[in-house]
């Protein structure tokens, strides 16, 4: 059976969209004890009065909740939640319910469920800081949460922190925001700050600093993190400059080169068509030339001009063509036989 204590207290709750509806209910559970949370559960099921029944369901699971007592928090949530589907407030209860999913943290159910509740009652602070929490709780799980959607946050968690300065909570969930958004200096002041705030004497003390103990080192492995990372992007940029000035390099060594080929190609071409050419030239004139001598003397000059051009093309065949010596070798003698002929004669 319920103190008259308890009954007041739970009776005296104030509306869903205040900021104080939280603190009243958690204040209020931390009195309970076994028998009282027994009959508190009774009264969940009175239809007369369904804004206490919803209190005495909300006040429940907090209790359970700051246990850490998952399993009666999912049993009594599963027996008596449908009961509200109709409250705003239920939302707060579903999106606790699925950070308590069996398969894990269900962390964009619990953030869609937050901000319905968070939009039914604007200006609850707690409703402010749980959505937040829950929203970094999903941006440090690696999935992707706009930028514009964490200032957001941020935003009207910073506002409450000006309406009420001495809340931890409120400080360590900015110090989630700041660090998603790269702000890492200013998460961990506001880690320290949320840790000077908290009151020793409260219930679920050494959980709490435990948990901010957790966050700052989550948030300087994650500035390290990030530091590591714009390092090696650095140093990635860096190398792939140096690989492209080098490769610059190599090609236009390639090409210089290439232009040299082309241009002693272009003159040994040049050449060779100005030695081609003097050769007709020499053989259309030793030809009118021959034709004008005796036969004899004829035939001498002309097989004096053979040997000539036989050894010209030998000596050229050596030193541009991709033969081997000894394949010249019958060339040379030929021409050399018939300039030896032509003089001999």
């Amino acid at each position: 059976m319920l103190s008259i204590e308890i009954t007041g207290a739970l009776e005296g709750m104030p509306p869903h969209a205040s900021s104080e509806y939280h603190a009243r209910a958690s204040a209020l559970c931390d009195r309970l004890t076994e028998e009282e949370a027994a009959a508190l559960e009774a009264l969940i099921t009175d239809g007369d009065d369904r804004k206490r029944a919803f209190d005495a369901l909300y006040v429940l699971l907090a209790r359970h909740r700051r246990a850490l007592d998952s399993d009666r928090y999912r049993r009594i949530y599963e027996r008596h939640a449908g009961r509200f589907d109709d409250m705003a407030m239920r939302a707060v209860l579903d999106s606790d319910m699925a950070m308590l999913h069996p398969g894990g943290p269900d962390l964009p159910g619990a953030v869609d469920h937050a901000a319905r509740a968070l939009a039914a009652y604007p200006h609850n602070q707690p409703l402010i800081a749980h959505h937040a929490r829950v929203l970094a709780e999903l941006g440090w799980s690696g999935a992707q949460v706009a930028p514009a959607e964490l200032e957001q946050a941020l935003g009207r968690v910073e506002r409450s922190i000006e309406a009420d300065p001495e809340r931890a909570r409120f400080r360590a969930v900015k110090g989630q925001l700041c660090a998603l958004l790269g702000r890492h200096e200013e998460a961990e002041t506001a880690i320290q700050r949320a840790l000077d705030l908290e009151d020793s004497s409260q219930q679920g003390y050494a959980i709490r600093v435990i948990e901010y103990q957790r966050l700052r080192a989550d948030i300087r492995l994650r500035a390290e993190t990030e530091r590591i990372r714009e390092s090696l992007r650095e140093t990635t940029e860096r190398l792939e400059k140096e690989m492209e000035r080098r490769l610059d390099g190599v090609a236009r060594t390639i090409e210089q080169r290439e232009q040299a080929e082309l241009a002693k190609l272009r003159s040994e071409s040049l050449g060779t068509l100005g030695l081609l050419a003097a050769v007709i030239a020499f053989i259309v004139t030793s030809v009118q030339v021959a034709d004008k001598m005796p036969l004899d003397d004829a035939l001498s000059l002309l097989a004096a001009i053979a040997g000539v051009l036989t050894l010209v093309f030998t000596v050229f065949a050596g030193v541009y063509a991709a033969v081997r010596s000894w394949w010249l070798a019958a060339p040379a003698l030929l021409g050399a036989a018939l300039f030896l002929y032509a003089s001999l004669g």
